[in-house]
């Protein structure tokens, strides 16, 4: 009798065991992506760029403030579109930081690469040098993956001081997201790549700096936005 409660005690303790195992073995992952691209000398996303390179005068330096966000953007996990009016929040894909700050970061890294000049935020006043703010409010940052991505931006460039001079644009790029998520971040990363490079461009030639043109369209983009969505 007793031989045989240890091995009903045994078999609870091995089914328990083997239960949380399996809990565990079939727990979803959670990814993480970043917006800022990788280092200039390792693969980046941006797209090959015939344009002379920019500079920025070098009596100014730059900051790039808080990026403002739809609140409907503005959480953790990666918001992704499915039809024309619905949209699905990724529980198991999420940014690295807020959003907010993804764009920052990615921004900054970008416009510094491009402009040759460094991001002083947080860094307080350089003295001799003029300091330009950049400031960006993300109206859409929508994606349809497999299908593209787009981005609408509202901003700014603006010279601190005594005679302060100011600069308002807007920007709209579309970008194909063809294959899964991490291709999908990827054309979010060309995205702001070409926008750093439409702000990039005014700031270069301030204080006669103008809202650029219409950039032109990268290879498959024209396609992307005229693909039909699924409705899933």
């Amino acid at each position: 009798m007793k031989s045989s409660l240890i091995h009903v005690a045994m078999a609870a303790l091995a089914a328990v065991v083997g239960g949380s195992l399996a809990a565990c073995g079939s727990a979803p992952i959670t990814s993480y992506y970043t917006l800022t691209p990788p280092a200039a000398n390792g693969n980046t996303a941006a797209a090959p760029s015939t344009s002379p390179p920019l500079r920025l005068p070098p009596a100014y330096v730059i900051e790039v403030l808080p990026v403002g966000v739809p609140e409907s953007l503005d959480q953790p996990q990666i918001v992704i579109r499915k039809s024309d009016s619905g949209v699905a929040v990724l529980e198991n894909e999420r940014w690295s930081a807020p959003l907010s700050e993804e764009l920052r970061a990615a921004l900054s890294t970008q416009l510094s690469r491009q402009l040759g000049t460094q991001d002083v935020a947080g860094l307080g006043a350089q003295p001799g040098r003029e300091l330009l703010r950049i400031k960006v409010q993300m109206r859409r940052f929508d994606a349809w993956p497999g299908v593209r991505v787009n981005l609408a931006a509202d901003w700014s460039i603006a010279q601190a001081g005594d005679t302060p001079a100011r600069l308002s644009c807007r920007t709209e790029l579309t970008e194909p997201a063809l294959g899964g998520y991490t291709e999908m971040v990827v054309s979010q990363q060309r995205l702001l790549s070409q926008l750093s490079q439409a702000i990039g461009a005014a700031m270069a030639r301030w204080p006669q700096g103008q809202c650029p043109g219409p950039l032109p369209a990268t290879a498959g983009a024209a396609a992307a936005a005229g693909a039909g969505l699924r409705t899933s």
